[in-house]
């Protein structure tokens, strides 16, 4: 007759690591459980970061400049010298501007990697249909904002439909690719998991995009309270099928307005 061994307990944490979702505040894919708050609120602050260096910088700080340099090119020689709606001046092409616009785009990464990882254990279907589905909420949530019926952009540059097109291609652009990077970067195996490189590369990528840490700052303050709140009945609510239930109204929801918005600033503007 055999022995059986006794049950080991099975704590909190690694049952959040055995489950199919992640998000701010559970534990991230193929990662040891951290074993205390501090340790927890590092592990995903760095994947954050790395995150929003490795998209945001190349997506939305480089491709802003890029997408203007293409505008700059197929508008009328009128616009040179105009400031444009965010206060650069249209066809001046210098490495201060390019230096603050990749500081903007470290911060918005940093922004977007804590959004996707609040979003991710709301997606279902296969890994395409994830990665589409954030990339088009990504764009109907941002090109909103970014493009302004009432600004001087969308009025000046030419031809419209490109400029329109572009801003809206650019936050797609980054909503697919965040996820990936954010999975890579979490998963154990990652070179950025060494001891030393967990702790030294985030605060060279901070310390480099200075103009950044108004974003991180807020987005750390939001980490910190979600990790406090993990434990209590909300967060355990929403947890379960009916939150994400709920979770998941709420992103169609945004996403509704969002499109509602656009629709209304491109119809304004054409």
């Amino acid at each position: 007759m055999k022995k059986q061994l006794p049950q080991q307990p099975v704590d909190e944490a690694t049952e959040r690591l055995a489950g199919s979702g992640t998000s701010i505040g559970t534990a991230l894919p193929s990662e040891s459980p951290p074993r205390n708050f501090g340790q927890e609120f590092w592990t995903r602050f760095r994947v954050m970061v790395f995150a929003g260096l490795v998209v945001g910088v190349p997506v939305i700080g480089l491709g802003s400049r890029l997408v203007m340099f293409v505008l700059r090119l197929t508008s009328p020689e009128s616009v040179v010298g105009a400031t444009s709606d965010d206060g650069f001046t249209i066809g001046d092409f210098t490495l201060g501007g390019t230096y603050n616009l990749m500081m903007m785009g470290m911060g918005l990464g940093v922004l977007g990697a804590a959004a996707y990882l609040v979003v991710k254990p709301l997606l279902f279907g296969p890994s395409w249909f994830r990665r589409v589905a954030t990339g088009i909420g990504a764009g109907l949530v941002v090109a909103p904002i970014v493009i302004n019926a009432d600004g001087a952009d969308f009025v000046i540059l030419e031809p419209t439909w490109l400029a329109i097109g572009l801003f809206v291609a650019l936050p797609i652009v980054f909503g697919i690719a965040i996820g990936p990077v954010v999975d890579l970067i979490a998963d154990r195996e990652s070179a950025t998991t060494a001891r030393s490189r967990s702790w030294i590369l985030p605060i060279v990528a901070l310390t480099a995009f200075p103009l950044s840490w108004f974003v991180v700052v807020w987005v750390a303050a939001g980490l910190a309270v979600c990790l406090a709140l993990r434990g209590t009945s909300l967060a355990r609510g929403i947890r379960t099928p009916a939150g994400h239930l709920v979770g998941q109204v709420v992103i169609v929801a945004i996403a509704g307005l969002g499109l509602s918005a656009l629709l209304n600033d491109i119809n304004a503007i054409v």
